[in-house]
């Protein structure tokens, strides 16, 4: 049964498989505000020690937190019809806008051809949730939004094989949609049912996983990870836009950047695959970011960097050419791996790392695409004496 708006104390937090253990030792006692009520693969409920509104603000906040919200009630059964009257009876009080509806991952990213997003049973249920609302007259629920307001919408990420159908508008944080109920599948026979006030851009997507049209080909998974980190980070490219991407090959992300009108260089010894060597507006530095001469990335303004290296020797990489004098970047797209899982721990070192070189604007986030990682986007630097290089400093060769 639904909770008291002044008992609610449960909230929920969900991640990819693998970083669960790093979110429990980061939020849960003794080292964070709550105890652990739940847990799954991807996916804890947190007791607070407060009372949380169910439009609470105060939501947990971390790199590796996918999607998170306030616990109204748990609902099992064994049918999702009579699981859906359940939902509509529990929220019948509750004054949301828009609904998600989604399904906690099955997998790790990348295993198998999974990918988190939309799943046959999500959308199975999103189907039948619109149809029991549509039945219910605004006389009988009291808290019907007013007649004159935008409509409420149900929103559940197409499965794969209709992902290529174009973007919901609901799903824009222009939208302006900002209360958001939830229906959280855990089991087949298990959902969670949560709410949240939508303050950052991955608030407004099911689950935290955005959805983008994708094209038949796809060249490499980093496709995948360059969209979301672009829409997360908001961040726009202007037609013609001089990119440079470090760790290229075989051209996934370059894929993604070409098709929003980037001009494009990827740095990378290894081959590029020939369909993005014949792209007009591509160009390959065979060699390695460390051969290139730090006054050849003067014309670029973005710079992608998603090298299978260590977190050191990307930022090493990295700030040597931010450095530079002649280095005139406004924002960095970061993919910072983890040799273990344990490394996540580092990221506030990261940041601060980052800030050094002069950028005020430092995003970090797992991306739903990303393995085990994390993706920092940099922007709105302003050059002062830390950023600038060191009266030794050469230009290689």
């Amino acid at each position: 049964m639904t909770l008291p708006e002044s008992k609610q104390s449960f909230l929920y937090v969900a991640c990819q498989h693998g970083a669960a253990a790093g979110l429990k030792t980061a939020l849960c006692e003794p080292n964070g505000p709550f105890r652990l009520a739940y847990s799954a693969r991807g996916f804890l409920t947190l007791k607070s020690a407060l009372s949380v509104p169910l439009w609470s603000r105060a939501l947990p906040e971390h790199p590796l937190i996918r999607a998170r919200g306030v616990v109204v009630a748990k609902i099992e059964g064994s049918e999702s019809g009579p699981m859906i009257q359940k939902v509509l009876e529990i929220t019948k009080d509750i004054d949301w806008q828009t609904c998600h509806v989604w399904q906690r991952d099955i997998a790790d990213p990348g295993w198998n051809g999974f990918e988190p997003g939309g799943t046959p049973l999500a959308w199975l249920v999103a189907e039948q949730f619109k149809t029991a609302l549509a039945c219910i007259s605004p006389e009988t629920s009291p808290n019907h939004p007013d007649p004159n307001a935008p409509p409420r919408s149900v929103i559940a990420n197409r499965p794969s094989l209709e992902v290529q159908a174009p973007l919901d508008p609901f799903r824009s944080a222009s939208s302006k949609l900002p209360k958001v109920l939830e229906i959280i599948i855990d089991e087949p026979n298990r959902w969670w049912i949560a709410t949240k006030t939508a303050q950052q851009t991955f608030d407004y997507w099911p689950g935290g996983v955005p959805e983008f049209p994708i094209p038949e080909i796809v060249l490499s998974r980093a496709y995948l990870k360059i969209a979301e980190a672009f829409a997360w980070a908001n961040l726009q490219i202007q037609p013609g836009e001089k990119i440079v991407e470090i760790g290229a090959s075989p051209g996934g992300a370059c894929q993604w950047l070409l098709d929003q009108g980037a001009a494009v260089t990827g740095v990378d010894p290894a081959e590029m695959d020939e369909r993005i060597l014949k792209h007009p507006n591509f160009t390959h530095w065979r060699s390695r970011s460390l051969q290139v001469k730090r006054k050849l990335f003067r014309p670029f303004r973005i710079l992608v960097c998603d090298a299978n290296v260590a977190p050191k020797y990307t930022l090493d990489t990295v700030q040597d050419i931010v450095n530079y004098p002649t280095t005139k970047l406004r924002a960095l797209v970061l993919t910072i791996k983890f040799p273990e899982w344990g490394t996540a721990e580092q990221i506030p070192e990261y940041i601060q790392r980052v800030k050094s070189w002069g950028y005020s604007d430092i995003q970090v986030r797992q991306l739903a695409h990303n393995r085990r990682e994390v993706c920092l986007v940099a922007r709105n630097r302003v050059r002062n004496n830390q950023s600038l290089p060191t009266e030794n400093h050469t230009d290689p060769q």
